[in-house]
């Protein structure tokens, strides 16, 4: 359960930032954490919050790049909920002035891990397929899109006809129900074998 407290403001430390939160993301970490199942890292806050979008409130000793007033979303070590959070500035993504701060705060943590997997860890490339398990949810929405942007050619799995058409409706090329097909060979079939 969650409750309302007074807490004195964080104060940004070196290569840190404090930014005034305009909205939390709720991953499924965050939703363990309230069950007591997923205790947070060591220094971090007690509360939920792995993701939050808002504005710099103030800039720490060595952070270069970043002022007061920029419109950011970032990545968490935990605390997010709540109405000012620090982090290391290289947590931060850069947020353009038309988009929404509160869909912003559900950026960081799906389009961090899409990138890190597609694109750092796989090196994906245009004329590439990405296999995306889990296609249809948060994550894996992201990362078809993602690996679309990029060139690539996109199969996902996703469990049940209306997931697979979700999936489908977002580009990809190739959807496996992988409840009711093997996706190694639904995949080896649609790629001739490749």
């Amino acid at each position: 359960m969650l409750t309302e407290a007074e807490l004195p403001d964080p104060v940004p430390g070196p290569g840190e930032v404090l930014i005034d939160v305009a909205a939390a993301g709720v991953n499924r970490a965050d939703v363990l954490q309230r069950q007591g199942q997923y205790p947070p890292p060591a220094g971090a806050p007690a509360w939920p919050g792995l993701e939050c979008s808002g504005v710099i409130g103030a800039v720490g000793p060595g952070v270069d790049g970043w002022a007061v007033g920029d419109r950011v979303a970032a990545l968490l070590d935990g605390g997010g909920y709540a109405e000012r959070v620090t982090t290391r500035a290289s947590t931060l993504l850069r947020l353009p002035d038309h988009y929404d701060l509160v869909d912003a705060a559900a950026l960081p943590e799906a389009v961090c891990t899409a990138w890190s997997n597609l694109v750092t860890a796989g090196n994906l490339r245009a004329g590439d397929v990405a296999l995306i398990h889990g296609g249809s949810g948060g994550v894996g929405t992201t990362a078809i899109q993602l690996a679309l942007a990029r060139g690539a050619r996109v199969a996902a799995t996703a469990g049940g006809p209306d997931r697979v058409a979700r999936c489908l409706d977002l580009g990809a090329q190739i959807g496996i129900d992988h409840r009711s097909e093997d996706f190694v060979e639904a995949l080896l079939a649609a790629t001739e074998g490749r």
